[in-house]
């Protein structure tokens, strides 16, 4: 109901400046003598607030019925209606267009990919253009499960994974689709920076909360003055040693020993941070801290750095405010995972 009264009010703004500029005309040419600057002032004043509407209803038109793509935050009006229409969860609560069975199926081998918004395919319309799909569609020999959420940190990993073993959903092979801020819960100063960027979102003004291009706008300018999302992916470099570091990898070591206690098998991959890849990758000594410890864990890890390394960061994300794989970066993975759990089932077959 706003939303409709935001557009009404941007729709009847033009008209509303464009009868006060006609009845203007009128009155000067009716009036003799030279046009003062007071009608002059107001005459100009009603020029540019008829372009000013008339924008303003153009951009509400255009980011209401047209604009469809997300952000990397999720937090825009534009986003959410995205989501509406293209995330349809299944009865796991999951986002896929079929049903998971809890019991292993005889003789049928089973892969759990264990992630966040980039397994859920944040920003990738068709639910089949994801990579847990594509590598379905390769191997309908076997059953593949995406139990993930976006905004998910690994510890929502674990407590979900805690929960499905709960409802005795059983275990074969576990993909933990790790992304480099996967740590960043445990970093108290985001915690509160997000925290704070979701409040006022609550509190955001009428005219913010119904309409598409304001709303935009308002989130499009947050994020520039905001120093916690401006530099976001530094405040995560930043976590490649240390004491949080070390608490995530006690993290890590409880969730594999929650897979394994429950009769499955850990392999990990791990996405780069996709629209910083190129010669300059400034985030490598995450990649090496999460590489050291996969083989300390004697875990199998597949990082997906090399095969995005040599591709424009522009080809890969969906797009230049949302730095979630796209489509193609989705179809490089789904061929990737593929050979390397194939790989994993030829050493270890069960």
């Amino acid at each position: 109901m706003d939303e409709n009264l935001a557009l009404g009010l941007f729709l009847v703004s033009p008209v509303v400046c464009a009868g006060g500029l006609v009845f203007l005309r009128r009155r000067l040419r009716a009036r003799p003598g030279p046009t003062g600057w007071p009608m002059l002032l107001l005459g100009n004043a009603l020029v540019l607030l008829c372009l000013l509407s008339a924008g303003t209803l153009a951009g509400e038109i255009f980011f209401r019925f047209i604009y469809d793509t997300t952000d990397s935050l999720g937090n825009t009006k534009v986003c959410e209606r995205w989501a509406q229409r293209y995330f349809q969860a299944n009865r796991a609560g999951c986002r896929d267009n079929i049903e998971y069975s809890s019991p292993l199926k005889p003789g049928v081998r089973r892969f759990s990919f264990l992630g966040d918004s980039f397994t859920t395919g944040h920003g990738v319309k068709n639910v089949e253009d994801r990579f847990a799909n594509r590598f379905r569609r390769a191997h309908p020999q076997w059953e593949v499960h995406a139990l993930a959420q976006p905004g998910f940190e690994t510890g929502d990993e674990t407590a979900f994974l805690s929960l499905c073993l709960q409802n005795r959903y059983q275990l074969d092979q576990v993909v933990l689709v790790y992304c480099l801020n996967d740590i960043s819960d445990l970093v108290p100063e985001w915690t509160t920076a997000r925290d704070k960027i979701y409040a006022e979102q609550d509190g955001q003004n009428w005219l913010v909360n119904s309409s598409y291009f304001c709303n935009f706008i308002y989130h499009r300018w947050k994020a520039v003055r905001n120093p916690w999302i401006k530099n976001y992916f530094q405040f995560v470099r930043q976590t490649a040693t240390g004491p949080v570091w070390e608490q995530q990898k006690e993290r890590l070591k409880a969730l594999k020993q929650e897979v394994e206690s429950n009769g499955g098998h850990l392999v990990v991959v791990t996405f780069p941070f996709l629209h910083a890849v190129g010669p300059d990758y400034e985030f490598q000594p995450l990649h090496d801290s999460l590489n050291q410890f996969w083989r300390e864990q004697k875990v199998p890890h597949l990082d997906l750095l090399p095969i995005y390394k040599n591709t424009p960061a522009r080809k890969l994300t969906v797009n230049s405010f949302d730095a979630h794989p796209n489509e193609y970066a989705h179809a490089l993975a789904a061929d990737a995972i593929g050979k390397f759990l194939q790989e994993q089932l030829a050493v270890s077959p069960k």
